[in-house]
């Protein structure tokens, strides 16, 4: 997995009868063996079996495909290059190994596209997985699945490799945008060979020419967008992100990552130690080392050295040859921080249940570091889910299939692909979480599963949350009732109210929900964290103020002569109506209404419950019981009836009237709002509207039809 290692394979033995087919492989339909001077090679269909183990007549090459050699190397890069030529695809990608190889095998390799294929070849056949030709449509999908998942992700883990560079104008060592150094060409290396840390002590000069090169260009090249998009989603996580990269650039943390939060798996170039080395210290690179460039390739001027011993110092990177000299401390050093927070993922109560990204961008197959790392991430949490961005190898293990989507495409135009997704879907809502003890308020996109809201409610300064996985959860909906929900459930649509939020008169969809869950925070009284606080804190204040009022004696005297229910309830309603403007809501039957549910949705507390009770009492609410609804008044004396209309005059009455009727109609339809959220809020102000006539019945009924309709064509529907 490193990419330091050497790999290598034993060439195929001599000529010599070879074994069976059927005791070397378990063939399948379309299955071939081909037999290549002397050895033999199998051609697979898609969907085949493995080769059987034990076999000793095929090409013998260790369970990794790696296994040293005698000697330097089979082929030169020229050769490499002539057999590349054979095949015009420039994402076939060639393992490690492949230089090994004898020129046959390369070539079978490469005319084949990698169908034909020493045994265990490090490279893995694509044409096994899932996903590795997706049509426009099969995309598409894919992206809005993904930004889902990111925007309700617990975690994300960021795994990036060489193509995540390309949108900043950085090349990458294999593919399609292939180009590191002009020049490997002129000094006749691969990049495989020239970073491989002998040349430190062999030429120090060519070395430092390929490693000025590669500090300069990181140094001079911003991070592209992509970054910061992939910050802002970590950084909304309840659980937190890590990226976990082979890039050498140190972008991830020049785009404002702590560092604490980064992994560089193969080290850093920003970061120096000494070639030999005498000790494992490293040091930060100068802002410029001061070289220049020969026309032969060679760096000129004064090397950096190491501050102890003065060898010459090198980059901090994992190179390939083996490389003993890398110093591994400040490596260590991030995997501790990276192990850690692992750990405490998979220490938590409910590890089964939290939804972490792997966002995996641009990385490729020939050093599978990362992708490796990812998919074993996916393996320790069930709930987890894998983004692959690649354009060149997209594929996904068949294993992991069902919990994961590709998105063929650049890392900069999939991840601006997402982030507008994510920002047009992102309909932050308000959660009231009350629980056994205390409770919180937050804000959270809707759709959130009510575990994630104790995630996130657990971030809140000086708020511990205690809850299990089977903790229950319930919410009450339009009409009352209380419904049962589990934590990894969300909370409907239709549950959701637009209530005041407090210190102003902005409203927000707000939904109430009842947990078996304890709160503790020593901040503020009855365990609620700052933003509940000052819900209830505001609630408290009005109440006050009403109550004030009802108690004086213009208010006692007044209803004391009230004969009915409805004159008490017009009186109380007068006083309430003076004080709701200075908490941000209508003087009126409307404010009324919500200062109800801005009341309700906290009164549970119980320095709330005091304050309600008196409030009923001292209005004479509480005391009407006795009275009746409405006290019959006197008759008005009857008018004559009207004359008889003429036929005439009945024939136009009818007309005007089925023309009123028709352009009522009409407009009611266009007047109709279209959006959900709009529709629930106009049935809420038509119910607080005023008494409950019949009058009113047909309006509420058609505009709870309209809100069914209205869901039934989209899903999430405060997004749309």
């Amino acid at each position: 997995e490193e990419s330091g290692s050497r790999r290598s394979a034993r060439l195929p033995r001599s000529a010599g009868p070879p074994a069976p087919p059927t005791e070397a492989l378990a063939m399948g339909s379309g299955d071939r063996i081909l037999v290549e001077e002397g050895a033999e090679w199998a051609k697979l269909v898609k969907g085949s079996s493995r080769m059987a183990a034990g076999d000793d007549d095929l090409l013998d090459v260790a369970e990794d495909g790696n296994v040293p050699a005698e000697e330097e190397g089979v082929l030169s890069k020229a050769e490499i290059q002539e057999i590349l030529a054979l095949n015009s695809d420039p994402t076939l990608c060639l393992p490690l190994e492949a230089k090994y190889w004898a020129r046959h095998q390369l070539e079978l390799f490469v005319q084949s596209g990698g169908t034909l294929r020493p045994k265990n070849c490090s490279i893995p056949d694509e044409r096994l997985w899932a996903n590795t030709n997706m049509s426009r449509e099969e995309i598409v999908r894919a992206l809005s699945q993904a930004s889902d998942w990111i925007s309700q992700a617990d975690a994300i883990l960021i795994g990036s490799g060489a193509g995540m560079g390309v949108d900043s104008g950085l090349g990458t060592f294999r593919g399609g945008h292939m180009g590191v150094w002009e020049g490997l060409e002129a000094v006749g290396l691969a990049y495989e060979e020239i970073c491989d840390a002998k040349w430190f002590r062999e030429e120090p000069e060519l070395a430092w020419a390929f490693w000025d090169h590669c500090y300069k260009a990181y140094k001079d090249t911003s991070p592209h967008d992509g970054y910061t998009h992939v910050r802002d989603w970590g950084q909304k996580c309840p659980l937190g992100f890590y990226s976990f990269t082979s890039n050498i650039d140190s972008h991830w943390i020049s785009s404002g990552i702590g560092a604490d939060r980064v992994l560089e798996v193969h080290g850093a170039v920003r970061w120096l130690q000494c070639s030999k080395p005498c000790c494992p210290d490293v040091w930060r690179a100068p802002k410029d080392n001061g070289l220049t460039m020969l026309p032969t390739h060679r760096a000129a001027g004064n090397l950096p050295r190491c501050p102890k011993c003065k060898a010459v110092a090198r980059p901090n990177v994992q190179m390939f040859g083996g490389d003993a000299g890398f110093s591994k401390a400040r490596r260590a050093a991030q995997f501790g921080k990276y192990d850690a927070w692992l750990k405490q993922l998979e220490g938590r109560r409910d590890k089964d249940s939290l939804r972490i990204v792997c966002l995996e961008v641009g990385c490729g197959l020939t050093v599978p570091t990362v992708r490796k790392e990812l998919e074993g991430v996916m393996h320790k949490f069930p709930q987890a889910r894998l983004i692959r961005v690649n354009p060149e190898n997209p594929g996904i293990p068949q294993e992991l299939a069902q919990r994961s989507l590709s998105l063929p495409l650049g890392a900069g135009a999939a991840l601006e692909q997402l982030r507008s997704r994510i920002a047009s879907n992102e309909t932050e809502v308000t959660f009231v979480l009350v629980g056994r003890t205390g409770g919180c308020e937050i804000q959270a996109p809707f759709g959130s599963s009510v575990g994630r809201l104790l995630r996130l409610a657990s971030r809140e300064e000086g708020l511990a949350v205690d809850f299990s996985p089977d903790s229950r959860a319930e919410y009450q909906d339009l009409n009352g009732q209380r419904v049962r929900i589990a934590l990894d459930s969300s909370v409907p649509a239709t549950a959701f109210r637009a209530i005041k939020r407090p210190a102003g008169s902005e409203k927000q969809l707000t939904v109430v929900v009842n947990l078996e869950v304890d709160f503790q925070c020593s901040r503020f009284p009855e365990n609620l964290n700052e933003q509940l606080h000052r819900r209830v804190e505001e609630a408290g204040r009005l109440l006050d103020d009403v109550n004030a009022l009802f108690a004086r004696d213009e208010y006692q005297a007044a209803v004391l002569k009230c004969m009915d229910k409805r004159g008490v309830m017009c009186a109380a309603r007068d006083v309430q109506c003076k004080v709701l403007p200075a908490f941000g809501l209508e003087g009126n039957e409307r404010g009324i209404a919500g200062m109800t549910h801005c009341i309700g949705i906290v009164q549970c507390f119980s320095q709330l419950q005091a304050k309600v009770l008196q409030s009923m009492e001292l209005s004479f609410v509480s005391r009407m019981g006795h009275l009746p609804h409405v006290v019959a008044s006197e008759r008005p004396a009857e008018r004559p009836p009207p004359a008889a209309p003429t036929a005439t005059e009945a024939h136009n009455a009818a007309a005007a009237t089925a023309a009123a009727r028709g352009r009522a109609a009409a407009a009611a339809t266009t007047a109709l709002p279209a959006h959900p959220a709009a529709l629930c809020r106009t049935a809420e102000a038509v119910r607080a509207s005023g008494d409950a006539t019949l009058a009113h019945r047909p309006k509420v009924a058609s505009l709870q039809l309209a809100i069914r309709k209205a869901m039934h064509f989209e899903v999430n529907v405060l997004a749309w």
